[in-house]
């Protein structure tokens, strides 16, 4: 949770603030990935992650404003999503950018070292 943190702020840094520069959307995705393509999440899984970061009520609106409209998660019931292919797509760039910053930051940490 606080290198998932880390990440999303080294994303905003870049400019990047939604996507990968943001903490719940970062979250929510993984979550949701974990579970599978064919397996139902529950809303009260992602906010098992997510309410340590989170105001109450704004992941349920980016459920609505975000995932459901850009075809990331269906609503199969109250309080039930299942993952769409393109939400797999974005958790697959969300493990992507989480790698992509460690090794940025192991380059960094290798190149303070040259003298």
């Amino acid at each position: 949770m606080k290198f998932e943190q880390e990440v999303a702020e080294f994303y905003q840094s870049l400019g990047i603030n939604s996507g990968p520069g943001d903490i719940h959307y970062r979250l929510i995705i993984l979550v949701l990935a974990q579970n599978g393509l064919n397996e139902v999440t529950r809303f009260s899984q992602i906010r098992e992650y997510t309410d340590q970061v989170a105001d109450r009520g704004s992941i349920g609106s980016k459920m609505k404003t975000i995932f459901q409209l850009e075809n990331l998660v269906n609503k199969v019931e109250h309080g039930g999503y299942i993952i769409t292919d393109k939400g797999v797509i974005a958790a697959d760039y969300i493990k992507f950018s989480t790698d992509n910053y460690s090794k940025v930051k192991k380059t960094k940490r290798i190149l303070e070292r040259f003298p």
